[in-house]
């Protein structure tokens, strides 16, 4: 007898499960498209928009000041990407510039990873580097920068302006600069004070002379025998006789020095007044600080720079004299 094998028997599914599953399927398909539309940039999107964002902005009120930037098209959107993306990570606060149109995710990040686009500039300033000198070097970075409000508000802070490479808004204003400026200064000075006090010398004496090493030497090993031999003239009641004040007041340089800019009296010259300038002639950097704080023990009381650049020292005049005809002609 043939073996009978059962039958398999499948039974159909009911056409309403069927449609239900294919209408989940397109409002599925609906709301992806949906989502990924909302999450595109509007078409009233302006290329290089800047969109501040204040200290203590919540994600919500976030998302409603780059709607009305033209940078998003959905506020809610934006919330449920940093609730379910970015682990309900809070907006960092700032300029944020947007040349060119990225999604809702991409600017999500951007704002609480502190990515600024091209909203920063860096602005390096060199060591000794004057308030003028400063102003220019800003202006150069930032558009619209008021050089002459600049200079007005630091005239009294030649040497109070640390020198360093920052990382600012291009929307930072001349009294958040000068106080970006000033705070560097103070950071760096804290730690220095106790051996300012130690030396002898005010703050403001180890300023000048930091200004005055700053141009006066080309190293920091250089500048602590350059700053013994000038503090040791200061003790001996004896012009300190160095041209770097002449570049601060006149913008000429040693070459170009005359006899008559020497023998004309003023607070920053160092031939016809003994002691230091009435004030700094730069901003001096951390290196030249110290160099004024910690200056070396030497028996010399004059150096120059030879034209191969090479310093000489000199303990009399006379040998003073004789280093001039040997490297400077």
């Amino acid at each position: 007898m043939e073996y009978q094998y059962p039958k398999i028997i499948m039974e159909e599914k009911p056409r309403s499960f069927a449609r239900f599953g294919l209408l989940l399927g397109m409002i599925a398909v609906i709301i992806f498209g949906a989502v990924i539309f909302s999450g595109r940039a509007p078409s009233d999107f302006v290329s290089g928009v800047l969109v501040t964002i204040p200290a203590g902005t919540s994600t919500k009120e976030a998302g409603n000041i780059l709607k009305s930037s033209h940078v998003i098209r959905s506020s809610s959107l934006f919330q449920a990407v940093i609730t379910s993306l970015m682990n309900h990570r809070g907006v960092i606060a700032g300029d944020f510039q947007f040349d060119t149109k990225v999604n809702v995710f991409t600017v999500a990040r951007m704002l609480t990873r502190g990515d600024f686009g091209g909203s920063q500039v860096k602005i390096t300033i060199p060591e000794g580097s004057s308030n003028v000198e400063i102003a220019k070097i800003i202006a150069r970075a930032i558009p619209g920068w008021n050089t002459d409000e600049f200079l007005a508000k630091t005239k009294t802070s030649e040497g109070y302006l640390f020198p360093e490479t920052y990382i600012v808004f291009k929307s930072m204003t001349v009294d958040a600069m000068i106080g970006l400026l000033k705070n560097e200064y103070e950071k760096k000075i804290g730690a220095l004070r106790k051996d300012i006090a130690v030396s002898g010398k005010t703050e403001s004496q180890i300023i000048i002379m930091a200004s005055l090493l700053e141009k006066e030497a080309k190293n920091a090993d250089e500048a602590k025998v350059v700053s013994g031999v000038l503090w040791t003239r200061i003790r001996a009641g004896l012009p300190l006789q160095v041209d770097a004040p002449f570049l601060y007041i006149l913008g000429k340089t040693s070459e170009q020095l005359k006899m008559t800019d020497l023998q004309k009296d003023g607070p920053y010259n160092t031939y016809t007044r003994k002691g230091l300038p009435v004030g700094p002639i730069g901003n001096p950097g951390i290196a030249m600080i110290k160099a004024a704080i910690y200056p070396q023990a030497s028996p010399y009381l004059y150096y120059l720079h030879g034209k191969d650049g090479t310093i000489r020292y000199a303990k009399t005049y006379a040998e003073h004299l004789d280093n001039k005809k040997k490297f400077l002609k």
